[in-house]
């Protein structure tokens, strides 16, 4: 195959600085703006494909949780450009009714203890729950209000905080919930549960795209505890990939794609991903990942990346930066690289460079 030349100093020169989503309690500076021959966004749809020019990384995504979306508020992890303070006003009712609490030593929301169940039988469940009517939310301001932050040529990622699994243990609790999807007389009210979703999700992704011109959708549905799966594959491709692809054909169809944010050590669930079509797995380090990488990596992308945490030192971004590339870099067309909070310009230059020279050869 033919080498192409590239000149890897005259496209990491910095021609600009995105516009940083204000965060309060937080002091992010702007991400640089780098000479790139291609868009990031071009490029990671390129990438999605075994094209790319690079391997994409943090500055080349821009995140959004709008506040117009309870779910958000209620998850106390909205991002949006009309500054909300999750920590102050973290909590609350999310679109369904569920009433969540801020846990300030978390860092984030719970389902607020001692809550009646929202759904207290399962196989009534039409009973207890009401759709939101997403009519009622004000997109075409919030889109304006967004407007200088995001489809500036990035990735534009919107957060679906919960997810199908995650939904239904919002509403008995994760006991319930987990039964629920063996026990043979309620399998088929789940089923119910996760059509009636799917057709939600699909309106809600559909008008994510329409006035945010979001890219793809971060969708949370974590699927293990820290040493093994929740449910078998068994379980996993009869109850939840069904409809796992119905969310991940909602974004298709719009010309996004499916990050899946799905915690635990879940790695022999990956082929259940792959079968629901599932672009991208942000899962967490206690899986192995190159052999996911070795076994898979052909058929589905890994979100990770170095360790750095805020206010590492440029020494300590460079030596973490250089082991993960070191360890990975043989799998970089299979993997977009997680730059983290602490990560910076330094990491980004790295990972691009490298990438960069492996995927001209």
């Amino acid at each position: 195959m033919r080498h192409i030349t590239v000149n890897i100093q005259d496209e990491l020169k910095i021609i600009g600085t995105y516009k940083p989503m204000p965060r309060p309690g937080f002091s992010f500076p702007g991400s640089p703006k780098y000479n790139t021959p291609i868009t990031p966004k071009e490029n990671t749809f390129r990438f999605l494909k075994g094209e790319g020019l690079w391997a994409p990384s943090g500055a080349d995504f821009v995140t959004l949780c709008p506040k117009i979306i309870p779910d958000n508020i209620a998850r106390a992890f909205v991002i949006d450009a009309e500054p909300f303070n999750n920590a102050d006003n973290g909590g609350g009712l999310d679109m369904f009714g569920v009433e969540w609490e801020y846990v300030p030593q978390a860092g984030g929301s719970m389902v607020r203890p001692g809550s009646p169940l929202k759904i207290p039988d399962i196989l009534q469940w039409e009973k207890y729950i009401t759709f939101p009517n997403l009519d009622d939310y004000d997109w075409a301001e919030s889109a304006k209000i967004n407007a200088p932050y995001i489809a500036d040529g990035r990735i534009t990622m919107i957060w679906i905080l919960n997810g199908l699994f995650e939904r239904l243990i919002s509403f008995v609790e994760f006991e319930n919930a987990a039964l629920a999807l063996i026990d043979d007389e309620e399998k088929e009210a789940v089923h119910r549960l996760f059509d009636k979703l799917c057709d939600f999700y699909d309106d809600y992704i559909t008008r994510l795209h329409k006035y945010y011109q979001a890219d793809a959708i971060y969708f949370h549905d974590d699927w293990g505890s820290q040493r093994a799966p929740f449910f078998s594959l068994g379980t996993v491709r009869e109850m939840l990939v069904p409809y796992l692809k119905r969310v991940c054909d909602s974004a298709h169809k719009n010309n996004m794609f499916v990050d899946f944010h799905s915690c635990g050590k879940i790695e022999p669930l990956v082929p259940a991903m792959i079968e629901a079509g599932v672009d991208v797995w942000s899962g967490q380090p206690m899986n192995d990942r190159l052999q996911v990488l070795k076994q898979y990596g052909d058929k589905i992308k890994l979100n990770f990346g170095p360790t750095a945490m805020f206010g590492a030192t440029e020494d300590q971004v460079v030596a973490e930066t250089s082991a993960f590339l070191e360890e990975y870099g043989p799998y970089i067309r299979s993997i977009t690289v997680s730059t983290g909070f602490g990560g910076g310009g330094k990491m980004y230059e790295m990972v691009y460079a490298y990438s960069r020279e492996a995927f001209s050869k």
